[in-house]
């Protein structure tokens, strides 16, 4: 249990994609500007995590391995996010009409989010059981929300202050994350 918990806090905290890898960072940046589309956009990058990863843990050990298919992981990754992103709006279209309407324009901006594939990816590595996968998605997806909802507070505090006209908007911004980083990169040597 422990190990699980340590999973989740080193991965959506200590080890955050946004930070470390600088994966999604475009996405940070745009979203951040209000803070309706930092929860629509970190919400939905949860969901996608949380699903995506499971099916890639069934796919590589039903599909890919078996027939020893390695050479077309990336195509059947990059195919699977397109289908379960599509689906789900699909189904949201069904069952939630209102909401539908909303999230209809995230579709593009979650389907080339590159933290998606990055954590396909990464998770690889891992060897994690489908459980272990599964709760790594959602901690990256925690993390990336995390991160997302402090940048757009302090985008509002950056632009309520008199900041240099040199570093107004992204260069203060990217600054502040430098900042940021360092500060969770810190909590990597504690145990």
């Amino acid at each position: 249990m422990s190990d699980l918990f340590g999973l989740l806090f080193s991965t959506a905290l200590v080890n955050n994609l946004v930070l470390t890898y600088l994966v999604g960072l475009d996405l940070q940046v745009a979203a951040s500007q209000r803070m309706n589309a930092a929860w629509l956009v970190g919400l939905a990058t949860i969901y996608c995590l949380t699903i995506c990863l499971p099916a890639v843990y069934l796919i590589d050990h039903l599909i890919i391995i078996p027939l020893s298919l390695q050479y077309l992981d990336l195509f059947f990754y990059v195919m699977l996010i397109i289908v379960i992103i599509l689906s789900s709006q699909q189904l949201m279209h069904r069952l939630l009409p209102l909401l539908y309407k909303q999230i209809d324009a995230l579709v593009p901006v979650i389907l080339i989010n590159s933290i998606l594939l990055a954590v396909i990816l990464l998770s690889q590595e891992q060897n994690h059981s489908i459980f272990g996968v599964m709760l790594y998605g959602v901690s990256t997806g925690v993390g990336f929300l995390f991160l997302l909802l402090v940048l757009t507070c302090l985008r509002e505090r950056i632009d309520n202050n008199n900041v240099p006209i040199a570093f107004r908007g992204l260069p203060i911004l990217l600054i502040t994350l430098g900042i940021f980083s360092m500060g969770l990169m810190g909590l990597a040597g504690l145990k």
